[in-house]
C-alpha cells in the first residue's frame, strides 16, 4: 500500500477534524503563523504542526506528527489515526477503500495544462481536496473503479431498458433519444420492445448505467419492465462518475445518471422532483445569462422512475445536459476549475505556464473577474444562488488568458428566497411540476432566509474552493493570501453591484457559518461551524492566521 494515498487520507481527515471542530484539541499559536495542535485520547496522545488560513481552514504538516501510544512513539498510519478517534465501521471503510482506489489511479506523467477538455477530465484524478473521503466509491470494486471510474478512461455501451409509462416520469423528450443515440439505435431498440410485448405503447425506453443495471434488474422485472440489453455508442466518465460523453462527439449531449455508490458524503441517486425540475430551472437562469460572459450547459430533458413503493424511485432515470465542447471555438480551451490549485508531477502548479506568460497578478486578477462577476451578478442583482464550486464551473481560455466561465449541474444546486428575487414572475411554478414542492421551506430550491443563499455561495466559491488556490499560490510563489482576498474584495467592488442588495447579504460579516462536511460522518448533530471571514475588514485588521480566539 503506498503511504502517498495513507498519507493523503490521514492530513485530510486530521484537518477536517480541526478545522471542523469534531473532536475537542487544543490549539497553541506560535511567532511566524506556526501553531500546534494537540489530542489526548487516551492512550493516544497526537501533536502536529500547521497553520491556520483563509476561513480558518487548517493545513497541517503531517511529517512533524508525534503520535504515542501508552507514551510510547508509534507510527503515523490509518489504523492508529481511525483507533485514536474510534472511528466507526462505516467511516472506517470508507477512508480504507478511498486509500485502496487512489493506489491504484494511474498518473499521468506529462503536463496537463494543454491537454483537450475531454482528456483532461480523465485526467484529474485527484478528486476532492478536503474532504478526507475523496475517493471511497463504496459499491465499487477494484474492477468496476477501473471499468467505470474516469481515470483508467474505458468506454463502455449503456443498458437500455423499457418500463411502464405510469412510472416514469419524462420532462420535454421529443426527440432526445435520436438526438442521443442515433435513429438506427432508437428502432432497434423499438423493434426489440415490440418483439417482447403487445403493449409496447405503454412503455418508455430509458438508458441505465451499466453498472446501476445489476443493482436495480429485479426492481425492473417486479414492476413489469423490459431489459433491452447493451447496444449503441460506447460513452466514457467525467470526473463526477456518474455524469458521462461520448468522446468526439461534440453534439452529442453529456448524460447524468443515478447510481447506488457512495462518494464522499452522499448516495449518488436522483431525487425525483429536481430531475423533473431541471429543464424548467434550466430555462430561468438561462433568461438571464443572455448577453452576459458565461454560458450554462443546460439540463434540458429528463427522464426519472417513481413507484409508489419508492423501491425504483431516482435509482433509474437520465439527465440530458449540453455538452460542453458545443459551447467553445476552436480558439477556445476548457478547464475544470478544479484543476487550478493541483501540483503536477515535476511540482509546478498547474497553471504555472499561463502565469510565466502572462504574470502571476495580471492573470490571478483576470481570472477572479471571470468566475466572480456572473456568479454574484446572479445572487446579489437577481437573488439567485448557484452551487458554483470548482467541479461545476469551467474555466474558457484563450491561448491561456481566462475570457468566460462555464457553469453547470443546476437540478439540485439552486437556492433563492421569494422576497429577495427581482423577477419574481420567471420563478418556475415548482408546486406544478411535482407536488413534493409544496412542501416546507430549506427542503429543494426555496430558502426561508437569505442567509442560506450566502452560506451557499461561501461555502462553493471560497471556504471549499479559492482557499485550496489561495493556499497553494502562497506556497508556490509567496502570494500572501491575505493579498489574494485583497483582489476578491477588489473584484467585487469593481462589479458595482447594488448596495442595497449587497448590504442585506453581509459577505463582508466578520464571521460566518461554514458548512460541516465531514462531520455528517461522526454520526452528530452539527451542521455548521463559524469560521473568521477574511472578506471583512475587521478580520484583516487581525491575526493574519484568521485563528479564531
Amino acid at each position: 500500500m503506498s503511504r502517498l494515498s495513507e498519507r493523503r487520507v490521514c492530513k485530510q481527515l486530521l484537518e477536517a477534524i480541526l478545522f471542523e471542530r469534531i473532536e475537542p484539541f487544543i490549539e497553541h499559536r506560535r511567532p511566524k503563523g506556526k501553531t500546534t495542535f494537540r489530542f489526548v485520547r487516551p492512550p493516544y496522545e497526537l501533536t502536529i504542526e500547521g497553520g491556520r488560513g483563509a476561513f480558518d481552514r487548517v493545513w497541517l504538516e503531517l511529517e512533524t506528527a508525534v503520535l504515542t501510544q501508552h507514551q510510547q512513539v508509534q507510527p503515523l498510519t490509518l489504523k492508529h489515526v481511525l483507533d485514536c478517534f474510534q472511528i466507526e465501521d462505516q467511516l472506517r471503510q470508507e477512508l480504507k477503500q478511498t486509500v485502496q482506489l487512489d493506489e491504484i489511479c494511474p498518473r499521468l506523467i506529462v503536463a496537463r495544462t494543454n491537454l483537450s477538455y475531454e482528456v483532461l477530465e480523465q485526467a484529474l484524478v485527484e478528486g476532492h481536496p478536503y474532504h478526507p473521503c475523496f475517493k471511497p466509491r463504496i459499491g465499487f470494486s477494484n474492477e468496476d473503479h477501473w471499468r467505470y471510474g474516469p481515470e483508467a478512461g474505458q468506454r463502455f455501451r449503456l443498458r437500455f431498458v423499457a418500463l411502464p409509462t405510469s412510472v416514469v416520469r419524462a420532462t420535454r423528450m421529443d426527440g432526445v433519444m435520436e438526438k442521443t443515440f442515433g435513429r438506427t439505435i432508437l428502432a432497434q431498440l423499438e423493434t426489440r420492445l415490440t418483439s417482447l410485448t403487445s403493449k409496447w405503447e405503454n412503455y418508455q425506453i430509458l438508458p441505465v448505467h451499466p453498472w446501476q443495471w445489476a443493482r436495480v434488474e429485479r426492481e425492473v422485472e417486479r414492476c413489469g419492465g423490459i431489459d433491452l440489453g447493451e447496444t449503441g455508442p460506447h460513452f466514457q466518465a467525467t470526473q463526477s462518475i456518474r455524469t458521462v460523453f461520448q468522446p468526439e462527439a461534440p453534439d452529442v449531449p453529456h448524460l447524468k445518471f443515478p447510481l447506488d455508490l457512495m462518494q464522499t458524503s452522499a448516495r449518488r441517486t436522483f431525487t425525483v422532483p429536481n430531475i423533473m425540475a431541471a429543464p424548467s430551472v434550466s430555462d430561468w437562469l438561462t433568461r438571464w445569462t443572455d448577453g452576459k460572459h458565461v454560458t450554462l450547459l443546460r439540463e434540458f430533458a429528463s427522464q426519472v422512475v417513481e413507484t409508489e413503493d419508492g423501491r425504483l424511485s431516482g435509482r433509474i432515470g437520465c439527465l440530458y445536459r449540453d455538452n460542453v465542447l458545443a459551447n467553445v471555438t476552436a480558439n477556445e480551451t476548457v478547464v475544470p476549475l478544479t484543476a487550478l490549485p493541483l501540483r503536477e508531477t515535476t511540482g509546478a502548479l498547474f497553471l504555472d505556464p499561463w502565469v510565466k506568460t502572462y504574470g502571476l497578478e495580471p492573470w490571478l486578477k483576470q481570472f477572479l473577474s471571470v468566475y466572480l462577476e456572473p456568479v454574484f451578478q446572479l445572487l446579489i442583482e437577481e437573488g439567485i444562488a448557484i452551487e458554483a464550486h470548482a467541479q461545476n464551473t469551467l474555466l474558457v481560455l484563450e491561448d491561456g488568458w481566462p475570457t468566460r466561465l462555464i457553469v453547470r449541474d443546476f437540478h439540485d444546486s439552486v437556492e433563492y428566497v421569494t422576497s429577495f428575487v427581482r423577477q419574481r414572475e420567471d420563478i418556475p411554478d415548482f408546486e406544478a411540476i411535482h407536488p413534493a414542492f409544496r412542501s416546507s421551506l430549506n427542503t429543494y430550491y426555496e430558502m426561508a432566509d437569505v442567509e442560506a443563499l450566502r452560506e451557499l455561495i461561501m461555502d462553493t466559491v471560497f471556504v471549499f474552493h479559492l482557499t485550496e488556490l489561495s493556499h497553494q499560490l502562497e506556497a508556490q510563489y509567496g502570494l500572501k493570501e491575505a493579498t489574494f482576498f485583497d483582489w476578491v474584495v477588489e473584484t467585487l467592488a469593481g462589479l458595482q453591484l447594488p448596495p442595497d442588495r449587497l448590504a442585506v447579504l453581509e459577505l463582508d460579516a466578520p464571521m460566518i457559518q461554514a458548512e460541516s462536511l465531514v462531520t455528517r460522518k461522526f454520526k452528530t448533530t452539527q451542521t455548521q461551524h463559524l469560521v473568521r471571514n477574511p472578506l471583512a475588514a475587521e478580520t484583516k485588521k487581525g491575526s493574519e492566521t484568521y485563528a479564531i480566539h
